[in-house]
């Protein structure tokens, strides 16, 4: 059975917050390039991370009694806190920010919520699956605030070093391409490759249309 890889932004709150990355890891993926843990020791990423869990512990739970009004929750590449609002921003939220004395940025008008945003991304991943070759690998798929607002990420899987790599490379962006989501939504295909030593890092601003 074909499997869909996926990235989890948004009900993981605290898996954000302990991988200190703007997007939750995939099993197997290494971190994106909004993580320094390269040039970190454990020792160094576990105090890192230790604003990121306070900040989690105590703005997660609230954001989370606000469904219809919480669109995403991300740290970005210097690890601050980024939460997005459906409309405008909740007070009980603004004070739980204030309250762990850190600064975050406060993005309203998102026009959805956390809940669209998962399904929208699950939709797209279901849709390609149904129709997906199975000697293509296929590619992750999740929700990428961090990249931009409402973007859906989508990483192709090959192996470049493969005869067959430009193929699958060629099948999978063209049927990529051929898949849409509607406005606010947009998808973002993955400039890089993610195969054998490589992690998905930068997103080409392709918007789906």
């Amino acid at each position: 059975m074909k499997k869909l890889a996926s990235w989890g932004v948004g009900a993981g709150l605290t898996a954000l917050a302990l991988s200190g990355c703007a997007a939750a890891s995939v099993a197997g993926v290494e971190p994106t390039a909004a993580s320094t843990a390269d040039s970190l020791t454990p020792d160094e990423i576990e105090i890192a991370a230790i604003p990121n869990q306070e900040f989690a512990s105590a703005v997660g739970p609230v954001l989370e009694s606000f469904p219809n009004d919480f669109a995403f929750f991300y740290f970005d590449s210097e690890h601050k806190p980024v939460v997005g609002f459906t409309d405008e921003a909740v007070p009980a939220v603004l004070d739980a920010v204030d309250s762990t004395g850190q600064q975050a940025q406060i993005i309203e008008h998102a026009g959805f919520t956390d809940a669209e945003y998962t399904a929208t991304a699950e939709h797209l991943g279901a849709d390609l699956q149904a129709t997906w070759p199975t000697d293509v690998p296929l590619p992750m798929i999740g929700a990428r605030p961090d990249v931009g607002v409402g973007v859906i990420g989508v990483t192709r899987i090959a192996d470049e070093a493969s005869p067959d790599a430009t193929r699958v490379i060629n099948e999978s962006t063209r049927l990529i391409h051929e898949a849409a989501v509607e406005s606010p939504f947009t998808i973002q295909i993955d400039t890089k490759i993610f195969g054998p030593g490589t992690a998905a890092t930068s997103i080409d601003r392709w918007n789906g249309e």
